[in-house]
């Protein structure tokens, strides 16, 4: 452990390998609101040691390192008002995890994530940034980048060695939330970069067991009593203008935000069809108030 000097509000908790993005992260002159953790799972006895920040080494997959880190040092909990767990690919400025950390507070988030730049790798395209909006409430926070008020994390963190790859995990937010319908965030107002595509070394684990992250999204939904497919819901959002749209009242509001909000990015995407089906696959549902399930087929 390499341990830092000061003591903030707010924590991030990194697990990095050799080539993590964060020392951008800490780049610049400006204060941070947030501390910050290396979790390094590589070999290199001197790489990331540095002031003001600590460095922790631990081998093995993202979500269960991280289970034991925090159960290890259960000062990471109690003193730290907000948690981020963020991949070491993404991109980020340290004003932007400022104003992460600032803008969680402000709407008294229980779990959210800033969103992805229009040239990330993605997964979802909610999880993209809708241009129309400053905030949407949704059901759904990518194991990605989650950050956690310190109770949701208590809650959430039994949860995090159900499997090798996180997937599943971020379906469960909803049955742990005291206000679902609020507690539950994508902060379009902020966004992050995601540099690599999905995958990485617990994949091709996964892989030569003969098990893929589908299988075990689909077993720990099933397990929790959830859809299998589960649906990905925004149940409201605030637009620029400060004027909050619910889907039930506003509903062609909020297809037309998803059209106009979405529209820009096929001038930044890395893949233009894939973005074009995804628009036009959110209008058809939008329209007709149809399930946005995910699928493997999706």
């Amino acid at each position: 452990m390499y341990a830092q000097t000061v003591k903030r509000q707010n924590l991030v908790i990194v697990r990095a390998g050799n080539s993590s993005l964060h020392p951008e992260w800490l780049k610049g002159v400006d204060a941070r609101n947030w501390d910050l953790v290396v979790n390094y799972f590589g070999d290199d006895p001197d790489l990331y040691k540095e002031d003001d920040v600590t460095r922790i080494d631990s081998k093995g997959p993202k979500w269960p390192a991280l289970q034991e880190l925090l159960q290890s040092n259960s000062e990471f909990l109690s003193d730290y008002d907000y948690i981020w767990l963020p991949d070491d690919d993404l991109f980020a400025t340290k004003a932007d995890i400022n104003s992460l950390f600032d803008l969680v507070k402000n709407y008294k988030l229980e779990v959210a994530q800033p969103a992805l730049s229009w040239d990330s790798y993605y997964s979802h395209i909610t999880t993209l940034r809708n241009s129309m909006t400053k905030i949407r409430f949704t059901n759904y926070v990518e194991v990605m980048a989650p950050c956690f008020c310190s109770a949701m994390l208590r809650k959430a963190l039994p949860l995090f060695n159900s499997n090798l790859s996180g997937w599943g995990l971020d379906y469960l937010w909803t049955q742990l939330a005291e206000n679902p319908q609020s507690g539950i965030a994508i902060i379009d107002d902020v966004t992050v970069r995601h540099t690599r595509p999905v995958g990485g070394p617990n994949y091709k684990l996964l892989r030569e067991t003969g098990i893929s992250p589908w299988d075990e999204m689909r077993a720990l939904c099933k397990a929790h009593g959830l859809d299998e497919a589960p649906v990905l819901l925004t149940h409201k959002a605030i637009r620029h203008d400060d004027v909050l749209i619910t889907a039930e009242k506003n509903h062609y509001r909020f297809v037309s935000d998803f059209v106009f909000g979405y529209l820009p990015a096929l001038a930044y995407t890395r893949d233009r069809r894939r973005m074009l089906r995804r628009m036009a696959g959110g209008v058809w549902k939008g329209l007709f108030r149809l399930p946005d399930r995910v699928t493997e087929r999706a």
